[in-house]
Formats: structure tokens, C-alpha cells, sequence
């Protein structure tokens, strides 16, 4: 669905994203990584590697994950990677351009919390737990009972379980009640996010219209991306900016094939003058 689409008059559409005239040249790509590569194990098809870094090289781009960089750099071939102007990591506490980290939102969490942690691990009564359960980054905490090592297998007969016992909304009602300084997001159907309140997915709008004057946001987010750890950031979208909730890599292809003729347009648009100064 596309709840803050802007639609183009009639003669000039090619998809869900209008404009008025002269289109905008100024628009920024934001991806969540589950709408490109949506299996947590899996890596991102070749061909729409390809296409994606084919528009990545023509307009900013850049992915926001809830996992860490290096889940990133496993699902993301590297001369996407290279194209894209940055990758927000941990829920967006940290950008890396061309692998490097830019930007980084520190939090101590208390030992208090990494105990509350640890008994939630030890007293769940998930039988084939496997370590690691926890993963830190600068500033976050993620839970997965399975354990991140898990294979694609393993996850699923977990999800399966997950979803006959509902442990983690047990343990999301106990942690608010006892952390009211931090937020915990059910990030995806097998694991917990854990924010201080001190940051907010907000944060990274903010900061990319720092790195881009005067832009319009295009944003395509999955449902669960949008309604959890990027919730806020969903929110901060405006009326100029166009945020579309999507499935996965089919979409997006199809939302980019518009984009890419809405590029085509502006180059012919702009080659037009210079070709009546040369015939003049």
C-alpha cells in the first residue's frame, strides 16, 4: 500500500511517485534491508544486486537494517554496498559508508539489564536453545532465543513455536515494567530490539536531510519495520516525502522500473536546452 503516494497528472505517470513540473532531482532512497532480502539467512539475488546498484549509482540510496553490519555485509554484495551513500546498522545507532563507520549512537546498557537478559534466556522453555542469544551494537541489545547461528530451519521450527507459546510478549510486558528508559520492539517474529529512549529511528531522518538539503524522502519499508523499530522514523515522513509499505524484492523492482523512467525523463528534460543552444 502507498498511504502518502503522490500522484502525477495525467500525461505524466509512471507509477505511485508524481511530481509537478520540472520533476524533483533532489529525491533520497531509503531501503529496509527485509525488502530487499527478506529470508534473515539469505542473500540478495544477483541480477537485482544489478539492478538496484545500477540506480544506486544515479541517485542516493541507503539501507537501514535492525541487525548489525555485518548481517548487512552477508546479505548485501559489495558493489551495492559501494554504490549506496551509507547503511544504517542496529536500527539506524550507526551509519558505514563504503564499510567505514561515520556515525555511531553509544549507550552503556546496565548490568541490571544484561542480567534481566540472561534469566530471560535461562528460564525460557525453548528446548533447543543455541548460543548466541544476545547481540550488542553500539547501541542496542537484540534477542533471539533460537540463537543467532541458527539456520533458516531452525528459526522457522522456533517461529513455530514462538507461536504457540508467545514468550516474547510475556517478556516485552516484564521488560517495560521494569525498564521504563528503554524501548523493546519485536523487530521480527523471533526476536526483540532493545533502544535507549535517548535514540529514536527519527533520528536518522534528521540526519539525512542534514546530508541532503531541502530533499524529498522515498522511503520502502516492510509492515514489520515500519510499526517497530522504525516506527518513529515511518512517522517523521512529510507530506512531500513518499513512503511506501511493500513486501519485498518484486516491489521494489517494480517501483524502481517507474523511478528509472522518471530518471530517463529528467536527463531528457535537461539535455533539451543544450541541444537548442548547439542547433541555434
Amino acid at each position: 500500500m502507498f498511504p502518502k503516494a503522490v500522484f502525477a497528472p495525467i500525461g505524466q505517470v509512471t507509477g505511485p511517485i508524481g511530481w509537478k513540473s520540472p520533476a524533483p532531482i533532489n529525491d533520497v532512497y531509503v531501503f529496509d534491508l527485509d525488502t530487499l532480502v527478506p529470508s534473515p539467512k539469505g542473500r540478495m539475488d544477483v541480477e537485482f544486486a544489478r539492478y538496484l546498484t545500477a540506480f544506486a549509482n544515479k541517485r542516493p540510496c541507503y539501507i537501514l537494517s535492525n541487525t548489525s553490519i555485518t548481517d548487512i555485509m552477508a546479505r548485501v554484495p559489495s558493489s551495492l554496498r559501494a554504490a549506496c551513500a551509507g547503511l544504517y546498522a542496529a536500527g539506524g545507532t550507526e551509519l558505514w559508508v563504503r564499510d567505514e563507520l561515520v556515525l555511531q549512537h553509544e549507550h552503556d546498557f546496565s548490568d541490571d539489564l544484561y542480567e534481566f537478559m540472561v534469566k530471560v534466556i535461562q528460564t525460557s522453555a525453548y528446548p533447543e536453545k543455541r548460543a548466541p542469544m544476545l547481540e550488542n551494537g553500539s547501541a542496542t541489545l537484540r534477542l533471539c532465543i533460537a540463537g543467532y547461528q541458527s539456520t533458516l530451519r531452525e528459526i522457522g521450527e522456533y517461529a513455530a513455536w514462538e507461536g504457540e507459546h508467545d514468550e516474547l510478549s510475556t517478556i516485552i510486558h516484564e521488560f517495560n515494567a521494569r525498564f521504563p528508559d528503554y524501548c523493546i520492539h519485536r523487530d521480527t517474529a523471533t526476536s526483540l530490539l532493545i533502544v535507549p529512549k535517548t535514540f529514536s529511528s527519527d533520528l536518522v531522518m534528521r540526519h539525512l536531510l542534514k546530508r541532503h538539503k531541502n530533499a524529498r524522502l522515498v522511503g520502502y519499508m516492510t509492515p514489520a519495520a515500519s510499526s517497530s523499530y522504525a516506527a518513529a522514523l515511518s512517522e517523521a515522513f512529510g507530506s512531500k516525502d513518499v513512503l511506501s509499505i511493500i513486501a519485498g524484492p518484486s516491489d521494489v523492482s517494480q517501483l524502481l522500473s517507474y523511478e528509472f523512467r522518471r530518471l530517463l525523463q529528467q536527463e531528457q528534460n535537461s539535455a533539451a536546452p543544450a541541444l537548442e543552444k548547439v542547433e541555434a
